[in-house]
């Protein structure tokens, strides 16, 4: 909740991941109905978002860096679409980038981030996004 310290690259960071954890736990509870949950990253792209980059250096530097090193925000909206339209894709997937580094490339199935699938972090972010929004869960 960055209660304590907000840094705003490490509350992007945070909620990102968040988003994972909550969509594999979702995909855990919706198991056995016809729906499904698919958790997706679009890898690393050349956005507004640097703008808000900690320090001068990183913002002059990001849209020269960014160019050579980031995919555009239309390549990142591949995963996305892959996993909104491919009947391949399964529940509790993550699809990313297939580049060596997850950041850019045509989508595939990624791994998800370590921990991202713990059965107990999961449960734990549900019932906290229960009690923070007063809306429970009913399939």
């Amino acid at each position: 909740m960055s209660e304590q310290k907000y840094r705003p690259m490490g509350a992007y960071a945070k909620s990102k991941r968040a988003n994972i954890v909550f969509t594999v736990e979702l995909a855990r509870r919706l198991a056995g109905t016809p729906m499904t949950a698919v958790a997706v990253h679009p890898g690393a792209a050349l956005t507004n978002l640097q703008q808000h980059s900690q320090g001068l250096a990183a913002r002059l530097l990001m849209p020269l860096l960014g160019r050579l090193a980031m995919g555009s925000p239309e390549g990142a909206a591949w995963p996305s679409l892959c996993a909104a339209t491919s009947p391949a894709v399964e529940s509790g997937a993550f699809i990313g980038p297939a580049g060596r580094r997850q950041d850019s490339g045509p989508p595939r199935p990624a791994r998800l981030p370590r921990g991202a699938d713990h059965r107990a972090t999961g449960a734990a972010l549900w019932r906290d996004s229960e009690r923070l929004t007063g809306i429970p869960f009913i399939v």
